[in-house]
């Protein structure tokens, strides 16, 4: 296929702001393709006596922005593969996601594609901003484009193309994630620059495609919603020689304690079913994270990167049906897989190789269910769970007996039973157990209660009787 394909930024459409080469590509191009008729530099082509169209009549007849863009890039490459090529004329090489669509689409077509490096619309709009910049970390996006990455406030951020209310609207509410609606910022307008707050930023009188809007970069200390790198920041602060006497001493062992806490915690909000109070205590449980990875780094032992690039591998690995070309349909195939690739990574080479990968430090039911799910990997503990049930029954009735075994092995064997059982019917035995507990709890204290009002002691009841009060309550809770 012959032809090619210039494209040349025109920045805000100021001839005199385009630089010697910009200008002298338009002037011997055979033909310009601009990305809108509304564009100033339309004016100085046709002085000029240059040829040119534009795409305004896709983007004026397309309901989405992926297919406009499709049917762009398709405009392109018709006209690009004429022999004598064409100039694509663009507010900004950068940002504008139409040539984004062209590059790629010419790739594929074998199309050369040549850049003339030149001001941008991007450019012209930073020098209105620049006293607000204390940072050379900027980021730049186009508005259609600006949601496929999570919002950093504290990163400095022009958008362009900002050319209508309701995409206006959209780029309101992605700010509005961590930006109070009060946050004020630059809304641009060719040579126009006023500051308004974030919520009038769909309420602007007129917009185009020359329309920009810059959000200054505000740090935690600032705003009341806040990004995952506040949270590292405050970690170190925290953890500076000015910062907390108590988290600098902290080690991994010493707060042990509270990231097994913080989990429970978290696991309580779940059952709570609030999600309000769920977002609160596994924030706990994400603090705990951070501080030891700030531990870890202080140390050179790991980050909180190596945490996340951990994790993130390990997912990649695990789930070949999602980022490979494996076919598992069910969940229980997906966790067979799992086992096996899991194996395989920790060169597990029998079931009792991979009994050893079941941490001892586990609270004792979860390790037992562990142990039973690896053993589980041979046909023959896969036993019937009305077995495991009547094995139970046999040894609770040995332990009620005249000549009960009086070691603490026995009553470990039942437990173990118990969890074996737990294992074969899917539940989990912590939870299980934390949960009869709590409506122990709640039936003791309402049986107590019914006594008293039958006017008899709580301490003077036999064992048969509480039993009574405690099976009468039964029924009072949820």
């Amino acid at each position: 296929m012959t032809g090619f394909l210039t494209v040349v930024s025109v920045g805000p459409g100021d001839p005199d702001l385009c630089s010697r080469k910009t200008l002298d590509t338009l002037l011997s191009a055979g033909e310009v393709i601009l990305r809108t008729a509304r564009h100033p530099i339309s004016g100085w082509l046709e002085e000029n006596g240059i040829r040119w169209s534009s795409l305004d009549d896709i983007f004026e007849c397309s309901e989405d922005f992926d297919g406009m863009y499709g049917r762009m890039a398709d405009r392109i490459l018709e006209k690009a593969s004429r022999e004598e090529g064409v100039v694509f004329a663009v507010p900004d090489i950068l940002s504008d996601r139409s040539l984004s669509a062209a590059i790629r689409c010419l790739k594929e077509s074998g199309v050369p594609v040549r850049i003339v490096p030149g001001f941008s619309y991007a450019d012209y709009y930073l020098a209105a901003c620049r006293e607000e910049l204390d940072t050379s970390n900027l980021r730049v996006s186009s508005a259609s484009d600006v949601s496929s990455v999570p919002y950093n406030p504290n990163i400095p951020l022009l958008i362009t193309e900002l050319d209508n209310p309701m995409l206006a609207g959209d780029v309101k509410e992605y700010l509005s994630a961590l930006a109070d609606d009060e946050t004020p910022i630059r809304f641009m307008e060719s040579e126009s620059v006023r500051t308004i707050p974030l919520y009038e930023l769909d309420r602007m009188p007129a917009y185009s495609h020359l329309s920009a809007a810059f959000i200054p970069a505000t740090d935690y200390m600032h705003r009341r919603r806040f990004h995952m790198q506040d949270l590292r920041d405050i970690m170190e602060a925290l953890r500076s020689p000015a910062g907390c006497p108590w988290d600098r001493i902290q080690t991994h062992q010493t707060l042990r304690p509270y990231l097994v806490e913080e989990a429970w915690e978290s696991v309580a909000a779940i059952d709570e079913e609030d999600p309000l109070h769920m977002a609160d205590e596994l924030g706990d449980l994400l603090f705990q994270i951070v501080f030891h990875s700030s531990i870890g780094a202080s140390f050179d032992e790991f980050t909180l990167d190596d945490v996340i690039s951990s994790i993130c591998a390990k997912m990649i690995r695990r789930h070949p049906h999602v980022f490979g070309d494996e076919s598992l349909r069910t969940p229980g195939e997906v966790a067979d897989k799992w086992e096996k690739l899991k194996s395989k990574e920790n060169g597990s080479r029998s079931v009792s190789d991979s009994l050893d990968d079941v941490a001892p430090s586990l609270p004792a039911l979860k390790y037992a269910v562990k142990v039973h799910k690896k053993a589980a990997q041979l046909p023959a503990w896969k036993r019937d769970a009305g077995e495991i049930a009547e094995s139970m029954g046999d040894l609770a009735r040995k332990l009620g007996g005249s000549a009960a075994p009086t070691n603490e092995d026995a009553v470990g064997d039942l437990l173990f039973l118990c969890a074996h059982y737990c294992f074969l019917r899917g539940v989990d035995p912590e939870i299980a157990l934390h949960r009869t507990v709590d409506r122990f709890r709640e039936r003791f204290r309402l049986a107590e209660k019914a006594a008293v009002q039958d006017g008899k002691s709580p301490e003077c009841l036999t064992f048969s009787e509480l039993c009574v009060y405690l099976k009468h309550v039964e029924g009072e809770i949820e």
